[in-house]
């Protein structure tokens, strides 16, 4: 019953904030073409890298381009929803603003989370499902039937779970490691490896970015599951959900323990 309520809570968040937003359509247009433009910017890097090459580690312009799309997905519905945790150390555990987000009777991570949403960002998702449609047009290996597209939905979701976990750990390092920039911004950067295929790292970066920052599993490797990438990528690919499932765990310990920190910053 908890859980019920907690989710409705958040879809009247959602929908006051959609609401709210829809009353000025010319703003919440441009600012959408800020993520439309992050989007294509990839997507022109991936043409400027590809030009110099027909693949990649042996992965065609299509498959790369499917899983470009695919990345696009979990990175823009983390923006939309939980874009305010680049906000945490400064603006609320500095600022002291984390003081009456304690003082409701309401999970603290999604408040902080839906204190903004940007709804907007959603454009992100749009421009990466076109690009995975795109990309299927030349990929006979990839199967449309149902089952295999709700595999895809469980994949994507997997992978925002991952995205998810890693910033709320890396935010709640603020709770320890007081500074206004915080750990978020410089692990942002690292996200860009999860596009790429591994097997063009360093042994080190494909380690750190697969067992310790899983930013692999937010792209390259459920993606690889769904255009007929290699037996190994799809048995790793197959591992997303539960990887998922543990990061979460683990960051919402993580969260726990420094809001039992958290004292205030008496301003």
């Amino acid at each position: 019953m908890a859980g019920m309520r907690t989710l409705r809570l958040a879809w009247l968040l959602f929908i006051t904030v959609l609401k709210r937003r829809m009353a000025y359509r010319g703003d919440l247009l441009l600012a959408g073409l800020d993520e439309l433009m992050r989007g294509l910017v990839a997507l022109a890097m991936l043409e400027v890298y590809l030009s110099k090459t027909p693949s990649l580690a042996g992965w065609s312009q299509s498959e790369l381009l499917f899983v470009l799309g695919f990345s696009m997905v979990p990175i823009s519905l983390f923006h939309t929803f939980c874009g305010n945790l680049y906000q945490l150390s400064s603006a609320y555990i500095i600022q002291g603003n984390l003081d009456r987000v304690l003082l409701r009777p309401y999970p603290t991570f999604l408040q902080i989370c839906f204190d903004r949403i940007a709804i907007e960002d959603l454009s992100g998702v749009v421009l990466g499902l076109l690009l995975m449609a795109v990309a299927v047009a030349h990929l006979p290996a990839f199967d449309a039937s149902l089952l295999h597209l709700l595999l895809l939905a469980v994949l994507m979701l997997s992978s925002f779970g991952v995205v998810v976990a890693v910033f709320m750990a890396f935010a709640a390092s603020g709770f320890w490691f007081e500074d206004r920039v915080g750990m978020v911004p410089p692990v942002y950067n690292l996200m860009e490896f999860g596009r790429w295929p591994t097997a063009i790292f360093h042994p080190a970066l494909r380690l750190l970015i697969t067992c310790i920052i899983p930013f692999s599993f937010v792209a390259f490797y459920p993606a690889s599951f769904l255009v007929g990438g290699s037996r190994e990528a799809a048995t790793t690919a197959a591992l997303t959900p539960l990887v998922a499932l543990l990061s979460l765990v683990l960051a919402n310990a993580m969260w726990r323990a420094g809001i039992r920190r958290y004292h205030s910053s008496g301003s």
